[in-house]
C-alpha cells in the first residue's frame, strides 16, 4: 500500500529511475523516514463538491464561515455545528478550523482545542493544524510531532503537507530532518511535485544548504514561476546578490514561455538595490520597460531605490517624478536616497513637499528624514522633526529613531550631549547606537568618554562585541597607549568576535567585493596603495 513500505521495499528505493542525485546521496535517510511515514491509508475524504454544497445549502448558516473575520463572529457558527451534529461531519469540523487557523490574531492553542475535538480528521484537518504550528512556533518540534501522529493514525500526506510542515525549518539545526522530510517526498510519490519540490528547495536556502538547493533546481524536470522566484529570493536574502541576478537573467533566458510576475521582480530589484550597480539598475530598467511592470507604483519605487543606492540620484528623482499617484513609500524612498547621498537640505525639503501634498508621514519615514539630517549635520533641524514624532503626528519613537539622533549628535562632534541624550532614552539601548557614538569618538581622539562608553557595553549588554573592541584598541593606538591595545587584543582572541566586514561597489559596469582581511583579490596591492594614499591624504582634514 503507498505511504506504508517495508524495510526491504524502502531499501530498493535508490533503484528508482526517478530519484535525483540529491536523494540517491541521501537514501540512508530512508530507514528513519520508514519509522515516520508507516500507517495505513484509512482516512476519510472530503465529500465531492455537490455534497459538500448540498450540505451549505441545507445549513446556509455555514457560509458564513467565508464572511468571518474575528472569532467573535465564529463562536455562533461554532456552537451552532456542534448542537446541530453537524461538527461530527469531518468536512464541516475542517471548515471551521480551517477559519479558527486563518483568523487574526492567530491562536494555535484554540486551533489545537478544536482539532482535538474532531473524531476523524481527514488530510485537509491536519494539514491546517501542521500549517499553523509551522507558521507560528520558534520550532519544527510542535509540526513534527503532529505529522507523526498524522501518519499513526493511519493518514497519508497530501501535495501540501509536506510543504507545509517544512515552513517550519530555517535553520541549519533543522537540515538533517529537512533531507528526512526531502526522502520522504519520494515515498509518497511527491518527487515530480513541483510545489511540494519548490518548498523543499527553499528549505535547503533557509537552512544554510545552497549547494543542494542548486542541485535540486537544476534537476527539476520542470520549473514554473513559483520555483525560480523563490531561487532569487532567497539567494538575494542571503546576500549572494550577484547570484540571485544571474538566475533572473537565466529565467529570461530560459527557452520556456514562463514570465516573471511581480513578487520575481521585487526579488530581483531587491538584489540590485543591495549591489548598488548602476549597470545592473539600468539593465533592470529596461526589463521592466520591456515586460509592461514600469508602471507599476511598486517598480518605480524599487528603482528609486535602486538608482539611489548605485549613485544615480538624478535617475532615481526623475523616476519620483514620472510617478502620477505616489505612495508614503515613493516619498520615504525618495527621501532615504536624498539622504545616503548626502543631500540633507533636499530631503528635508521633500519631507516638507509631502506633508504640505496631505501625506502623513509614518515611522519608517521619520526614519529617513532623520538619517538626512544625521548625514548633512542638520542638528537643529533634526531635533525639531524628532520632537514633531509625537507632538504633532502622535508616532511614539522607537529605538531606530533614538538611534539616528545619538547619530545626528555625534556626526556633529557633540559626543557628550550624544551621551546624555543616550541615557535619557526610555529603553535600553543596544550595540549599534553605543557602537555608533563610539566610533565618533574614534574620530574625534576623546578616549576618555570612549573608555566610559566602553565600560557601559561591558556592563548592559551581552551582545557580541568584536568591533567596539577593535574601536577602542584604535584609540588606544592613536594615543600611543600600546600596553592598554595589547590587553584588548588578548582578550578578543577567545571572544569569537564577528563576521567580516564586507562592501561591494561598481566599477565601469563590474561589481568589486571588499571583505577585510581579504588578501585574494587580484588587485590587492594596489588597492591597499591607494587606501593609504587616501589616509595620509585624511590625516590633514580630520
Amino acid at each position: 500500500m503507498r505511504g506504508h513500505l517495508s524495510a526491504a521495499e524502502v531499501r530498493l528505493l535508490p533503484l528508482r529511475r526517478q530519484a535525483s542525485s540529491i536523494a540517491r546521496s541521501q537514501w540512508h535517510f530512508y530507514s528513519s523516514a520508514s519509522t515516520i511515514i508507516g500507517g495505513s491509508d484509512d482516512h476519510q475524504q472530503d465529500p465531492p463538491w455537490a455534497a459538500s454544497n448540498h450540505l451549505f445549502h441545507k445549513h446556509p448558516r455555514l457560509f458564513s464561515l467565508e464572511r468571518c473575520n474575528s472569532l467573535h463572529c465564529l463562536n455562533p457558527i461554532l456552537a451552532y455545528t456542534i448542537v446541530s451534529g453537524l461538527f461530527r461531519n469531518a468536512f464541516v469540523a475542517s471548515r471551521i478550523l480551517h477559519s479558527t487557523i486563518t483568523i487574526p490574531p492567530r491562536n494555535p492553542s484554540i486551533a489545537f482545542s478544536i482539532f482535538s475535538q474532531i473524531s476523524r480528521p481527514n488530510v485537509f484537518s491536519w494539514n491546517a493544524m501542521i500549517k499553523a504550528l509551522a507558521s507560528t512556533s520558534a520550532s519544527s518540534h510542535g509540526a513534527i510531532s503532529l505529522f507523526v501522529e498524522m501518519r499513526r493514525k493511519g493518514v497519508s500526506p497530501d501535495k501540501y503537507t509536506l510543504p507545509f510542515l517544512l515552513m517550519s525549518f530555517t535553520s541549519i539545526e533543522d537540515l538533517n530532518k529537512g533531507r528526512l522530510i526531502h526522502a520522504s517526498s519520494f515515498v509518497f510519490g511527491y518527487e515530480s511535485n513541483l510545489f511540494a519540490q519548490t518548498r523543499i528547495l527553499s528549505m535547503y536556502m533557509d537552512c544554510g544548504d545552497p549547494v543542494n538547493a542548486q542541485q535540486l533546481f537544476d534537476e527539476m524536470p520542470s520549473r514554473d514561476v513559483v520555483t525560480w522566484t523563490s531561487v532569487i529570493s532567497n539567494l538575494s536574502r542571503q546576500g549572494c546578490h550577484e547570484q540571485a541576478l544571474a538566475v533572473f537573467n537565466k529565467m529570461r533566458d530560459d527557452d520556456s514561455v514562463i514570465r516573471p510576475n511581480t513578487a520575481t521582480m521585487v526579488s530581483a530589484m531587491s538584489a540590485c538595490s543591495s549591489l548598488g550597480s548602476l549597470n545592473h539598475t539600468k539593465n533592470l530598467h529596461a526589463c521592466l520597460v520591456k515586460t509592461g511592470f514600469e508602471d507599476h507604483v511598486f517598480s518605480k519605487n524599487s528603482l528609486i531605490d535602486a538608482y539611489a543606492k548605485s549613485g544615480s540620484i538624478a535617475c532615481a528623482h526623475q523616476v519620483f517624478d514620472r510617478i502620477t499617484e505616489r505612495d508614503l513609500q515613493s516619498w520615504t524612498t525618495m527621501i532615504m536616497g536624498l539622504a545616503l547621498n548626502g543631500h540633507g537640505q533636499d530631503a528635508i525639503f521633500l519631507f516638507s513637499q509631502m506633508l504640505r501634498d496631505g501625506l502623513l508621514p509614518d515611522s519608517t519615514t521619520f526614519i529617513a528624514v532623520l538619517s538626512a539630517c544625521s548625514h548633512a549635520g542638520l542638528v537643529n533641524e533634526g531635533i525639531e522633526i524628532f520632537e514633531s514624532m509625537e507632538g504633532d503626528f502622535g508616532i511614539s519613537p522607537e529605538l531606530m529613531h533614538y538611534g539616528c539622533m545619538v547619530d545626528l549628535f555625534a556626526r556633529a562632534g557633540h559626543l557628550y550631549r550624544s551621551y546624555e541624550f543616550i541615557s535619557s532614552m526610555p529603553m535600553e539601548p543596544n550595540l549599534e547606537i553605543w557602537g555608533s557614538l563610539l566610533s565618533a569618538c574614534s574620530v574625534h581622539g576623546d578616549l576618555e568618554l570612549g573608555e566610559l562608553i566602553s565600560r557601559r557595553i561591558d556592563s548592559s549588554t551581552r551582545q557580541c562585541r568584536g568591533g567596539a573592541s577593535v574601536i577602542l584598541s584604535n584609540l588606544y593606538a592613536n594615543s600611543g597607549q600600546w600596553q592598554d591595545v595589547m590587553v584588548i587584543r588578548r582578550g578578543r582572541r577567545g571572544d569569537g568576535g564577528k563576521p567580516p566586514g564586507r562592501s561591494w561597489i561598481d566599477v565601469r559596469g563590474v561589481v568589486q567585493e571588499f571583505v577585510v582581511g581579504d588578501r585574494l583579490h587580484p588587485l590587492a596591492k594596489k588597492i591597499e596603495w591607494v587606501l593609504n594614499g587616501l589616509a595620509k591624504a585624511m590625516e590633514g582634514v580630520l
